[in-house]
């Protein structure tokens, strides 16, 4: 149901739109890079557009039919990431996670997170940004309660997270960095957390 719902929603869309958030960290970002549910490739044009090589990863064939066909040099592959993923521990440098880490609840969600560890190298980053309890625009605390802070909106479920949440979950990875901003990506502004975590 969930990998159906992406399929459909990406069949609509062709183009890249990405935002500069990422150039901040230009300097950090080393490879290996994975591009964690990485959509149509937003972060992925971005960073290839930067001289660097980067996998995307996506539950969906259709978002990653799509970066195949309209980005030549995208390295893809379809991945379940409430699964193990394929990767040596200790293999990755830097992850990102545009918006793919609110889509589950806590046990997936910790285990996710443990998984990310596993695969960085010390001293590796994840980049991600997340939806946060104020993006209301967006849904933000609507529809039905499945957890705290986890919604089931519209066809499929969403957490929003605050700053306990932030805290709890991310450091599982190791030394958090964050701050509330907003995306203006969208036809409206869309509340986020962006996060940087160290591997310890």
């Amino acid at each position: 149901m969930f990998k159906d719902y992406w399929n459909k929603t990406h069949l609509k869309y062709n183009n890249n739109q990405y935002d500069n958030y990422l150039d901040k960290y230009l300097n950090n970002i080393k490879e290996p890079i994975l591009d964690l549910g990485s959509g149509l490739g937003n972060d992925t044009l971005y960073l290839i557009e930067k001289g660097l090589n980067v996998i995307s990863i996506d539950y969906s064939n259709v978002s990653i039919y799509k970066i195949k066909k309209n980005i030549k040099k995208a390295k893809t592959r379809v991945l379940d990431i409430t699964k193990n993923l394929p990767y040596y521990t200790s293999s990755i440098n830097t992850i990102i996670a545009d918006l793919s880490l609110h889509y589950f609840n806590k046990k997936e969600t910790i285990k996710i997170l443990v998984e990310l560890k596993r695969i960085l190298k010390k001293n590796g980053l994840l980049i991600a940004r997340v939806n946060s309890v104020d993006d209301i625009n967006y849904g933000a605390l609507k529809g039905i309660k499945k957890e705290d802070n986890y919604y089931y909106i519209n066809g499929y479920n969403k957490r929003f997270f605050d700053d306990s949440d932030i805290e709890k979950y991310f450091k599982i990875i190791g030394e958090v960095k964050y701050n509330k901003t907003k995306m203006l990506r969208y036809d409206l502004p869309k509340e986020v957390y962006e996060i940087v975590v160290k591997k310890d």
